[in-house]
């Protein structure tokens, strides 16, 4: 049960969910805002701690998909320490107006912001150890949910919260998919078209299936990402970033270590069944990565470069057979 009270001439609202009341200001300065909506800080009237309330525009919460995804949001009651906590939803009724999403808050800043910022100064090689660290923990919050048949499917910078400089927490399942479907997975193209795998914009037409390795290849563009400063499959034009999901081979970038970059092509490969098939499997190899040596760069441009590597090298043998006729005359 929920619901929403106002008294007269104080600005703050009160939400009651499960039996118990939050409140909020709405004329306090947003935490976050959006298009659809804006997120204000909240408290328990109870013990006064913080939460956050999302509050969705009655234009987009009058949207029956949209308001779906909202309630399928709040919902997701999950206990992890990678995931954000929900509380729940409050409507002033059912099926119209806005709605209200509460959730635990989450007192830090953005994953992005933290690596373009904080991390910035860092030599290479900590850098890449402490991003690689917090993919790891993004990847323990997959796995929980995973495991209980959730696919977030928006995975992306911008969703992850680093909190009090220590915890990273998954945000945003407001477009989640549970096991069996549900009743917007069949809308068409549903994520952010930088980070969306190439099942999720191809689906439509080839059936192709949302499942693990679709939040997989979506938080490995997100890794390369942090590591480089730049989105590999990004576009001035949408189309075009959708169509580089779908194509677009992983361009090699110098700023990530040659062990740790196979592992991040493995993970964004375009077809899922070349990926790895879980999250567990993804840390894994980046744990496996970070403790053997790394292999030269020398041998990673002869990879990339096979056809003026192989003209070196005959330059090379060219060079010493003449020298060799040389010393012998």
């Amino acid at each position: 049960m929920s619901q929403i009270y106002q008294r007269e001439g104080d600005p703050l609202i009160y939400l009651q969910v499960k039996g118990q009341w939050y409140y909020y200001d709405p004329t306090s300065k947003p935490l976050g805002e959006g298009a659809m909506g804006i997120v204000y800080l909240g408290y328990n009237s109870s013990s006064n701690q913080r939460i956050a309330v999302k509050y969705i525009r009655p234009a987009y919460a009058n949207n029956p998909l949209i308001r779906q995804r909202a309630k399928q949001e709040a919902s997701l009651s999950f206990s992890h320490p990678n995931i954000v906590q929900m509380i729940g939803l409050c409507e002033y009724q059912e099926g119209h107006g806005p709605i209200f999403v509460l959730s635990a808050y989450i007192s830090g800043i953005t994953l992005e912001y933290h690596v373009k910022n904080q991390l910035a100064s860092l030599p290479s090689s900590d850098r890449v150890e402490k991003i690689s660290h917090e993919i790891c923990s993004v990847l323990d919050a997959l796995e929980y949910l995973h495991s209980r048949g959730v696919v977030h499917r928006d995975i992306k910078p911008s969703n992850l919260m680093l909190e009090n400089g220590t915890t990273v927490k998954l945000m945003d399942l407001g477009i989640a998919r549970m096991n069996g479907g549900n009743k917007f997975s069949s809308y068409g193209f549903i994520g952010t078209p930088q980070y969306a795998a190439p099942e999720q914009i191809l689906r439509d037409t080839t059936g192709a299936e949302i499942n693990a390795t679709t939040d997989i290849y979506s938080l490995g563009i997100t890794f390369y990402e942090f590591l480089t400063g730049v989105n590999p499959m990004n576009s001035n034009v949408d189309s075009e970033t959708l169509s580089n999901q779908v194509t677009k081979k992983l361009p090699y970038n110098k700023s990530i270590p040659n062990r740790l970059f196979k592992v991040i092509s493995k993970a964004t490969e375009k077809d899922q069944t070349k990926r790895y098939q879980t999250a567990r499997e993804f840390k894994e190899a980046i744990s496996d990565a970070k403790s053997r040596p790394d292999c030269s760069r020398f041998r990673l441009w002869i990879d990339n470069n096979k056809a003026s590597a192989a003209m070196a090298a005959i330059a090379t043998i060219i060079t010493m057979v003449l020298i060799t006729l040389a010393f012998i005359q």
